[in-house]
């Protein structure tokens, strides 16, 4: 009888050609990296993670500041308050990953799948999401100051309390999402998809929203001074209570929303092209 087959982080076959790793590889190479992590670079070994199945792997709180996890399989791994700070995590495979509380601090997701990923307040500043898949993510009071996440996917997302402060969201996909309370100060959202969105008490001063879709959007008590609205489109929007105090609308779409009033339009800028009514 020969001897059983040693156990693998994820499925038994590998789904990519980095392949899986065994239960007692994988702690050996975290302890290596961890070491040249703390020794920058004098000790240890930088964890090449390229392409390896790690779906489902237990890495709470993993010392992975740096590593290379580019099309890695994540699926499913529990990455609870692990550092991925300045991580290559290029087309990784990261759908229902729990990646609460993790340091992703300057990592590179582009093109990464974060389906259904648990991202409360995982500290995600200048890191680079563009394009990603995000669809129903929960990034429940995240920090994405200075993101960049250009034309990413972030369909039904929760950004509740987040903070997208100076975030690249340019021709992002955020519609029907929960945007409660958000930062978006000083964001790039142009062409931004935001239909259907509730942005209820959300933070745009300043925010960049140039033919964005805003249709059937709540902006209930929505902070819109100094926004960039140039040729957005507003119809049936909810602005209850927004402060469009120096907003530029010119050419903004306005027909059929409510809760503002033409005195409140005087402290923005309109032009010839706004459109109030059909």
């Amino acid at each position: 009888m020969g001897s059983p087959p040693e156990e693998t982080v994820g499925d038994s076959s590998p789904q990519s050609p980095g392949g899986s790793l065994t239960r007692e590889q994988l702690p050996e190479i975290l302890e290596l990296h961890r070491r040249w992590v703390e020794s920058a670079g004098a000790e240890g070994q930088k964890a090449e993670l390229a392409g390896c199945n790690l779906a489902r792997a237990e890495l709470q709180g993993a010392s992975l500041h740096g590593a290379d996890l580019r099309e890695a399989s994540l699926a499913e791994a529990r990455l609870q308050e692990a550092d991925l700070s300045g991580a290559n995590l290029q087309r990784a495979r990261l759908y229902q990953a729990n990646l609460r509380a993790a340091n992703l601090h300057g990592a590179d997701l582009s093109g990464s799948l974060l389906q259904h990923a648990n991202l409360q307040g995982a500290n995600l500043h200048e890191a680079l999401l563009s394009p990603a898949d995000l669809e129903l993510a929960d990034l429940t009071r995240a920090n994405l100051d200075s993101a960049g996440l250009t034309r990413a996917n972030l369909h039904g997302v929760n950004l509740r309390e987040a903070n997208l402060h100076r975030a690249i969201l340019y021709r992002v996909i955020l519609n029907e999402a929960n945007v409660l309370k958000a930062n978006f100060q000083e964001a790039d959202l142009r062409s931004c998809d935001l239909r259907e969105s509730d942005l209820t008490g959300a933070n745009l001063e300043r925010a960049n929203l140039q033919r964005a879709k805003l249709q059937d959007t709540d902006l209930i008590r929505v902070n819109l001074r100094e926004a960039d609205l140039r040729k957005a489109d507003l119809r049936k929007a909810d602005l209850y209570k927004s402060a469009i105090d120096g907003a530029d609308l010119r050419g903004a779409d306005l027909r059929g929303a409510v809760g503002f009033t033409t005195k409140i339009l005087d402290t923005a800028q309109t032009d010839e092209k706004t459109l109030l009514r059909d």
